[in-house]
């Protein structure tokens, strides 16, 4: 066989795809999903997978929701919550002003929630809150949730008429 035949069959048994860059292989994009977690891993620290925060509902925090774990969450709180929620959880920060309204973390129907539904809405989100899952770990998170709770010992409000006519932003 020629060398000539030999590179002709060679060349016509590639798709023109070889060698193969950087730029042809398969990549998270900017601004992307990251990649899901493979089957069966447990995250450390990391990102938990879970969609929506009625997946979440019947978990029981892993840490004591304690006086420490509430001041914790105060600092936290600050940072992420206050614009939407307001200082005192009443769902009159300045972003509420300009937006649908932030609920009241303080209402009644929030109250008889399970911490197990709040960590599920820090971390999948709610109707108009974003996910808390980037800047924040799981711990971070149970901690808002001990701040929350020790926020409406303080007394809770309202009652569980209808949805919206409450302050509340609507149903929770």
């Amino acid at each position: 066989m020629s060398r000539g035949l030999l590179l002709a069959l060679l060349l016509a048994a590639c798709d023109g795809s070889w060698p193969a860059s950087m730029e042809d292989q398969p990549a998270v994009r900017p601004l992307a999903e990251a990649r899901p977690a493979p089957i069966g891993s447990i995250p450390l620290g990391g990102v938990e997978v879970l969609d929506d925060r009625e997946d979440d509902t019947d978990t029981s925090p892993p840490y004591p929701l304690d006086e420490a774990a509430a001041t914790r969450g105060a600092g936290l709180f600050a940072i992420h919550c206050i614009a939407c929620h307001g200082r005192e959880g009443r769902g009159d920060g300045p972003v509420s002003a300009k937006f649908p309204p932030a609920p009241n973390l303080r209402h009644i129907a929030i109250c008889r929630r399970t911490d197990g539904f709040i960590y599920g809405t820090l971390t999948a989100g709610g109707r108009a809150m974003p996910t808390m899952r980037e800047g924040t770990t799981s711990h971070d998170r149970w901690d808002l949730v001990a701040f929350v709770r020790r926020l409406q010992h303080e007394g809770c409000t309202g009652t569980t008429a209808a949805p919206g006519s409450d302050g509340s932003g609507g149903v929770p």
